[in-house]
């Protein structure tokens, strides 16, 4: 059983007829519950005759686009391993205060 892993996904919204907004990440997650996620690229895509084409999209044009409203990852996907070991190095704390 794995008990962890990493890699890198990605998320898709269309944006009109023939256009998507791409949402590249990467992540590592414990027990495929606990994870973090850092790297968040946006991408173009445009269909074409021969599949879609992609072409990264700079700051100001995801802004334009208002990617980060239309696409993002939610907070637990991004941070849930860090709070829980935030939530576990506080307890360890606490733990040695009160001894």
């Amino acid at each position: 059983m794995v008990f962890f892993g990493w890699g890198s996904r990605s998320k898709t919204a269309p944006l009109d007829a023939g256009r998507a907004l791409v949402l590249r990440y990467s992540y590592f997650h414990l027990f495929w519950i606990l994870r973090v996620s850092w790297g968040l690229r946006y991408s173009l895509a445009t269909a074409t005759e021969a599949g879609w084409a992609t072409r990264p999209l700079s700051d100001e044009e995801a802004m334009r686009l208002d990617a980060p409203n239309r696409l993002t990852l939610n907070f637990w996907w991004r941070f849930g391993l860090l709070l829980w070991a935030a939530v576990a190095a506080v307890a360890i704390v606490i733990g040695n205060l009160t001894r």
